[in-house]
């Protein structure tokens, strides 16, 4: 069966098929001069079960990713019993492509495994709380639309709570049911990511501010926040007086998330070991083992500016372009033919340009 592409899900039934499908299968390669040998067909259908592996491949645990997570599972357990009130959650700041999004919701299904291993009996059709049946729902994942409203973020929660909302309801009214409902169904981790398309100017920070205020002081729940430009946004300053903090940032951590930097002898370890962990799970018949993370992993630095994202992204479609080719090796110059995101494309370039004095920049793919 051909593996199913995954959107950002918007339901819990969504989110329960993204937490619980595998990954493309690793496929078994023959020795290379059996792969020659392979009838046209075959050799097509072997290629196409590498590409799904390759495109997938894998999420390395970095040493952010593990900081980032420790913080979210100790600021759960901070909040885990606390008196009645608005529990602490966290801020996660960063420029985009650094993997915010990937990594909490790695973070978050991890965090609905161990439940489900830990209280199977939470996760049956039967659960019954405060008398009703009700389905078991840990988390909430939000990605905010672009320019939403508080009362768009309390309907994207009653959409994945998969709660009918009244055609003509007002924000006040869909806010108490979603709450009631998250209550019910016992959720613990709200995570809204993107936050920054919240409206957020002079106008309507106060507004956002007090309908975040308002979630948190009822729902017991951790409420962890994703975006960026935030610490000067009006989720943090309030309206023109940029002095002036708002009461978000008196109950929120603030996490930054930068790219890597290989400024250090530590950092270039710490880079070279995540460009290392992705080579080695590529499936090519010429790569030469642990060349990338030996001697070209300034180049592939240099390529996506210390994003994971990008990194992902160019080792990714390297290894793809390298079986269409038949090179069977993912090189610096066959790197070259790869393009990736625009931002880290132009910033190459640029820098390129700054080293040769003018000279030419990387090559398009045509």
């Amino acid at each position: 069966m051909h593996p199913v592409a995954h959107a950002e899900p918007r339901t819990k039934e969504e989110w329960r098929h993204y937490i619980d499908s595998a990954p493309p299968a690793r496929p078994d390669l023959p020795s290379y001069s059996g792969y020659r040998s392979l009838s046209p067909a075959r050799r097509r259908a072997l290629n196409e079960a590498r590409d799904l592996y390759h495109s997938a491949l894998v999420i390395v645990n970095t040493k952010p990713m593990q900081r980032l997570h420790e913080a979210i599972n100790r600021r759960l357990r901070t909040n885990a019993c606390q008196p009645a009130g608005a529990r602490r959650g966290l801020v996660i700041d960063g420029p985009p492509t650094v993997g915010k999004s990937t990594l909490v919701k790695i973070f978050a299904a991890n965090f609905e495994g161990g439940l489900r291993s830990a209280h199977p009996e939470r996760f049956t059709p039967e659960h019954v709380n405060e008398g009703y049946l009700v389905d078991y729902v840990p988390v909430v994942y939000i990605s905010v639309p672009a320019e939403a409203t508080p009362k768009d973020l309390s309907i994207a929660i009653a959409e994945w709570l998969n709660h009918p909302v009244r055609p003509g309801a007002t924000k006040t009214h869909i806010t108490n049911m979603v709450l009631k409902a998250m209550r019910l169904c016992g959720t613990e981790l709200v995570i809204i990511d993107d936050v920054h398309f919240l409206k957020l100017s002079s106008k309507e920070g106060q507004v956002v501010n007090d309908h975040l205020k308002y979630l948190t002081n009822h729902a017991t729940a951790t409420f962890i926040y994703t975006g960026h430009d935030l610490s000067e946004s009006g989720l943090f300053l309030e309206g023109r007086a940029r002095h002036r903090a708002t009461q978000t940032s008196g109950r929120n951590s603030l996490y930054q998330l930068q790219p890597f930097q290989i400024s250090t002898a530590e950092e270039r370890r710490e880079w070279a070991s995540v460009v290392k962990a992705m080579e080695d799970a590529l499936l090519l018949y010429r790569h030469e083992p642990r060349s990338l993370a030996l001697k070209h992993w300034r180049y592939m630095h240099e390529r996506t500016g210390g994003s994971i994202a990008g990194l992902a992204e160019l080792i990714r479609e390297s290894a793809i372009y390298a079986c269409d080719t038949g090179v069977e090796a993912v090189t610096p110059e066959l790197m070259n033919d790869v393009v990736i995101n625009e931002d880290a494309t132009k910033r190459y370039a640029e820098l390129l340009k700054r080293r040769t004095g003018g000279g030419s920049s990387p090559r398009r793919k045509r």
